[in-house]
């Protein structure tokens, strides 16, 4: 497939403009001191719900719950649970030891703030996130009244909860008590059932711990490698992304690496982005099963509208197939972009200026890019169809038999509840405030300019994110993201760092915008600002670690090879985070032979 053959199927895959060609622009020569961001007033944000401490280990009362009594089987089908309610079975000490780890995240298997230190792994590495207080506002005391209702060891504080900018009909639990909720969920949404529903859910799933179970680490563990390898291809595109001139002039063979690397860099991108659209926590079908049988005890217990009888179940069954369609089109996209990323990759490992790179002939590439494209050219190539299948897929029951056991698990456990009825209050509420109208329009508009990106029509991309107040503090961080990564692939780096910095002073700060920042600074021979970079990373999101395989391009970067190797030597004695490892060694592959590939790099993925 030809290059402008794989932007089209990019394009019909996400939605994106008519592609415009541009052209690079000359860098910039290396600033003194990084810019200060604009001052422009920040949207506000809920402060934090107050912290719980957790005194003993919390048991109901005597007669507190309702008897748990046995479901029939034929009437409960493929459900798991087998008595309701599902609370009443719970052990409190099991649960005390799960809310200890949620809360300390001792040893290699905590859960919340084991994983939360990896930032990979919470919201400060989800792309597409935006506060919006006011939304925010309603749905806060719908958690609260959950709380309420639960008798066991409570969460640590309230979850925040924060909106994507997408048309996902989704939900996600983050172990740094974070509960997502996509834009598509609340426009779709045709009553209050749905969304209750689905925010008990997702409530359920760090009540019961779920993030310390030794599936989901495993499970989180592969997602992030998958993630991972996503980043290094656009990493790799990007460092190819020369914009020529006096004695940084290459020769024709590599000049014309360079513009495929320009046209590959934006599908690169596009694999992140859709990488991140369907990256959700690896639950497996038990716990899907027993989160959503808390759901039901939560909402009947704190007297929360889940309709009557007769109506809710043909409405969560709805619901729950739209779920469904909204992930497998997500997830087909993501395929698509997938494919159309390998096609490129494969016309780099076929180019015999590549070639000769890869086995380290003399045309090969010098520099950052050079051991950047061996990584994305041989091993990615290797295990890029196999990046969005470890992401896994939906683990819910499917919805006729999600309905039929949740039906017959609320009849057993609650023959006589009278719930109050769906008149659809909440999400009229949601969606009468003006910012849900304004929430929804920076949606559009967003994915919009994105999609111009994706199709390389990067002035129509700036002009629709300056639209959405790219530049400034008070846009959202995801706007100033994308501003910046047109600006950086037009060649305009000075406005590229315009954007990252404005971005940087937003109130929901984004993994990748530093890593993308720093790489680009890097290519621009900028190590002062790099280095500020890579410190302030580092002190924000609290992971040195994740920082390691940055720190090593820069030394490279720099000429420091001593100091690459010592750091790379660090990172390989990191222990449980294997995509760390593999970071490092795509970050330096010639430190990394005698592997079981000829470029010293071994992903997690099988071939």
């Amino acid at each position: 497939m030809r290059h402008g053959l794989m932007l089209a199927a990019l394009t019909v895959a996400l939605g994106a403009a008519p592609m415009a060609g541009a052209a690079p622009k000359k860098k910039r020569a290396p600033a003194a001191a990084k810019p200060a961001a604009p001052a422009e007033p920040v949207i506000a944000m809920l402060p934090d719900a107050p912290y719980v401490p957790l005194t003993g280990c919390p048991v109901p009362a005597a007669g507190a719950l309702v008897p748990a009594k046995k479901l029939d089987k034929k009437a409960r089908g493929k459900f798991s649970i087998d008595k309701a309610p599902y609370i009443s079975t719970l052990d409190p000490g099991d649960l005390c030891v799960t809310n200890q780890k949620m809360r300390t995240g001792v040893g290699d298997t905590a859960g919340a703030m084991g994983l939360s230190a990896q930032v990979m792994n919470t919201r400060s590495a989800r792309m597409d996130l935006m506060a919006s207080p006011a939304l925010e506002a309603e749905l806060r005391p719908v958690l609260e009244s959950f709380a309420k209702a639960w008798p066991y060891a409570p969460l640590e504080r309230t979850p925040r909860i924060l909106f994507r900018a997408d048309e996902a009909y989704q939900a996600q639990a983050l172990p740094d008590n974070t509960i997502i909720v996509s834009m598509g969920l609340l426009e779709a949404a045709q009553s209050d059932s749905e969304v209750l529903f689905v925010l008990a859910h997702e409530y359920s799933h760090l009540l019961l711990g779920h993030f310390t179970k030794a599936e989901t680490i495993a499970g989180a563990k592969g997602a992030t490698q998958a993630v991972s390898v996503a980043w290094q291809a656009g990493s790799a595109f990007n460092a190819m992304k020369k914009s020529g001139g006096g004695a940084n002039m290459l020769t024709s063979m590599q000049g014309g690496m360079e513009s495929g690397a320009r046209t590959a860099a934006p599908i690169a991108e596009a694999l992140r982005f859709a990488v991140d659209d369907i990256f959700a926590p690896s639950w497996n079908r038990d716990q899907e099963n027993q989160a959503d049988a808390l759901a039901i005890d939560l909402l009947v217990r704190s007297n929360v509208t889940i309709d009557s009888y007769a109506n809710v179940f043909a409405r969560l069954q709805k619901a729950f197939a739209t779920e469904k369609a909204s992930r497998d089109k997500r997830k087909a996209a993501a395929d698509a972009v997938q494919a159309s990323l390998a096609e490129t990759m494969k016309g780099f490992a076929n180019n015999a200026v590549t070639t000769s790179s890869l086995t380290g002939g003399a045309a090969g590439f010098q520099g950052l890019g050079s051991s950047l494209l061996k990584s994305a050219g041989g091993a990615l190539l290797n295990n890029m169809g196999n990046i969005t299948k470890s992401l896994g897929g939906d683990t819910h029951l499917p919805p006729e038999e999600r309905r039929k056991g949740l039906a017959a698990y609320f009849q057993a456990g609650y023959p006589t509840a009278d719930p109050p009825i769906d008149t659809g209050a909440l999400i009229g509420r949601i969606k009468a405030r003006p910012d849900y109208g304004r929430a929804i329009a920076i949606r559009n508009a967003y994915l919009k300019a994105r999609g111009s990106y994706f199709a390389q029509d990067y002035a129509g991309a700036t002009a629709q994110l300056r639209a959405l107040g790219a530049g400034s503090r008070s846009a959202p961080v995801f706007v100033n993201y994308v501003a910046g990564l047109a600006a950086r692939d037009q060649g305009n780096v000075a406005a590229a760092a315009s954007f990252f910095d404005a971005g940087r002073g937003g109130p929901i700060q984004n993994l990748q915008l530093y890593e993308t920042y720093t790489e680009m600074e890097l290519g621009a021979g900028d190590i002062r600002d790099s280095d500020s970079l890579i410190s302030e990373g580092k002190a924000r999101f609290r992971d040195p670690d994740h920082f390691k395989s940055i720190e090593i391009k820069r030394g490279i970067a720099a000429g420091d090879m001593a100091g690459a190797q010592s750091i790379y030597t660090a990172c390989m004695g990191i222990k449980g985070r294997d995509y760390i490892t593999e970071r490092c060694k795509a970050a330096m592959p010639q430190a990394a032979q005698q592997q079981a590939n000829p470029l010293g790099i071994k992903l997690p993925f099988g071939s």
